[in-house]
């Protein structure tokens, strides 16, 4: 059993050699705010585990790429390490997919605080306090494994409270046949607990974002780990950018006056939600073709240019960077019942839509000129995934076509109509 209670923060994927991005029209007054925020939101790690009085810190891997941050880089781990040696507070680090602790140039040094785990086996420190021990620290970089292999962190089990470090895909079902009190998991992005009970299975998560799929917050972990061994967890909010990917119903657009103030109030609950942080927004318009007054590009566009003006230059700034229109869930019933070619389209197309049967559209892509050369990359459905998209989105050419529209409804940037600029 434990002796002492001890504290330690558990974080990865740093990427600082990755900017953040999904942003389009990059706005003057951010963008010194959003070059910094990966860097800022690293340092927040390292400035909490002295504010919070920690032992250790365990990094589990994609900290940064050398051959891309360059000289930067290794100065900022630097000098945070070094801080952190005078407080005493450890550093155990297992490599990532980016950082192989093989490309860490031997002219640099690390301080004496910093335990950097081989990528060839797994490793085994003890981390004392007034030479008693407290903790078992097991730890391997990745070697390229997609998996964290839970057999390798066998070991003979003794009193202090164990944590494994490693970086990859994890299966909790096999993680917890081995004796780990704590999985300090890196690789992925987004924070997750696998499990809550003992073992504590987690992945920190990125302290930034970088891309719209990486919504809501994200940070680190602080564990507090008592005499008992009871733990407690403790997640910790440290991006200063907020990505979010939101969604406007038919309903909503079919208001047309009423779109800004559905607009606002969405706004309102997102920066509240924040807490004080810069968000990114990419709107998804699900459009009614027939009763929407928000629907053509000058219009999009104007709420766009709106959105930015109302709430983009605040501060903390709420800045619209995109304004994707997604095809109606459903088409009107009535253009369904027509005697006309269009009604005869929507029904085979709701006939496609309930078949499990891919979609080919290659012979017809080949062939003809279905709009300009986004919409042929768009129906060309790369996996059987996307299958489903190329349906909607081929549906939706259909009606447009024969409803004698010329809006690109699928360009990738806002551009609408037959331009391909």
């Amino acid at each position: 059993m434990a002796k002492e209670s001890f504290r330690f923060i558990h974080a990865s994927d740093f990427h600082l050699e990755r900017p953040l991005q999904d942003i389009l029209d990059l706005p003057e007054h951010l963008r010194k705010t959003l070059v910094e925020a990966p860097w800022k939101a690293a340092e927040a790690v390292f400035e909490a585990a002295i504010l919070e009085n920690v032992d250790f810190l365990v990094l589990a891997g994609d900290l940064l790429n050398l051959s891309t941050t360059g000289a930067q880089g290794a100065a900022f781990l630097l000098a945070q390490f070094e801080i952190l040696r005078e407080r005493g507070i450890q550093v155990y680090w297992a490599g990532g997919h980016v950082d192989d602790p093989a490309c860490w140039p031997d002219a640099v040094g690390l301080p004496d605080n910093v335990h950097v785990f081989s990528n060839s086996a797994v490793e085994t420190l003890v981390f004392k306090r007034n030479q008693t021990p407290l903790a078992t620290i097991l730890g391997r970089s990745s070697d390229g494994n997609e998996t964290v292999r839970a057999a390798e962190f066998a070991h003979e089990p003794d009193e202090n409270y164990v944590i494994a470090v490693a970086h990859g895909k994890a299966d909790s079902e096999t993680l917890r046949s081995e004796r780990v009190d704590y999985w300090a998991l890196g690789g992925q992005h987004q924070s997750e607990i696998l499990q809550t009970e003992e073992p504590c299975i987690r992945y920190s998560g990125s302290p930034q974002a970088r891309e719209l799929k990486e919504e809501g917050a994200h940070g680190f972990v602080l564990v507090d780990v008592d005499a008992q061994r009871c733990v407690q967890v403790h997640s910790i909010d440290s991006d200063l950018v907020r990505y979010s990917e939101q969604d406007v119903d038919a309903d909503d657009m079919a208001l047309g006056r009423d779109v800004r103030q559905v607009l606002t109030k969405r706004i309102a609950r997102l920066q509240s939600e924040a807490a004080g942080r810069h968000l990114l927004i990419k709107w998804r318009v699900h459009i009614d073709l027939e009763n929407s007054t928000v629907v053509g590009p000058s219009a999009l566009e104007d709420l766009l240019g709106w959105l930015r003006r109302e709430f983009g230059h605040a501060t903390p700034a709420c800045w619209s960077t995109d304004i994707e229109v997604l095809p109606p869930k459903d088409f009107p019933e009535k253009w369904k019942e027509e005697d006309t070619i269009l009604g005869d389209f929507l029904r085979i197309a709701e006939q496609q839509r309930k078949s499990s049967k891919p979609l080919n559209l290659k012979p017809l892509i080949d062939s003809e000129t279905p709009g300009n050369n986004i919409w042929q990359a768009a129906l060309s459905p790369s996996s059987a995934a996307s299958n489903q998209s190329a349906v909607e989105k081929s549906t939706l050419l259909g009606v447009d076509l024969l409803r004698g529209h010329q809006v690109d409804l699928v360009a990738s940037t806002r551009r609408f109509g037959g331009s391909e600029k």
